[in-house]
């Protein structure tokens, strides 16, 4: 199977942002130019070969009180017609390695804690389960 096409988004990408938004979360923004020029906003999208919208996946830039910084995968997600081709991960793989090129210390997200398809994915990919609560997973992208 050829790679997902993954598109970090940029401020000039709303049309892209708005197709993610209306596949995911049902609603309709008339401006997503405040999210998408936000410094701590990571957005990324994974398209079909036609161009269309079948993943996201999006996070914010942090600066932890203990002095470096992290990122947290707020959210990701894959249209139902195209779970299990590997979309998940090449999201969670390019939101990974963008925050590891940028030199953030940490990865982290929360999931729900039934979500074993989700738990699966982190854990082959790296993640290790947070020893704070049953749903979180952490990723260590430079030395401490």
């Amino acid at each position: 199977m050829p790679p997902v096409p993954i598109r970090p988004l940029t401020p000039a990408d709303h049309d892209l942002l708005d197709a993610a938004v209306r596949l995911f979360r049902d609603v309709e923004v008339a401006d997503h130019t405040p999210f998408l020029a936000d410094p701590a906003t990571i957005a990324l999208v994974a398209l079909d070969d036609g161009g269309a919208v079948v993943g996201w996946a999006w996070g914010l830039r942090q600066r932890h009180a203990a002095g470096y910084s992290q990122v947290q995968l707020y959210e990701i997600g894959v249209d139902g017609g195209s779970r299990r081709r590997g979309v998940g991960r090449a999201l969670l793989t390019a939101f990974r390695d963008l925050a590891r090129a940028e030199g953030h210390r940490r990865m982290w997200l929360f999931t729900d804690e039934g979500n074993t398809a989700a738990k699966a994915l982190y854990e082959s990919e790296g993640g290790e389960p947070s020893p704070h609560d049953d749903a979180g997973y952490w990723w260590q992208l430079t030395p401490a």
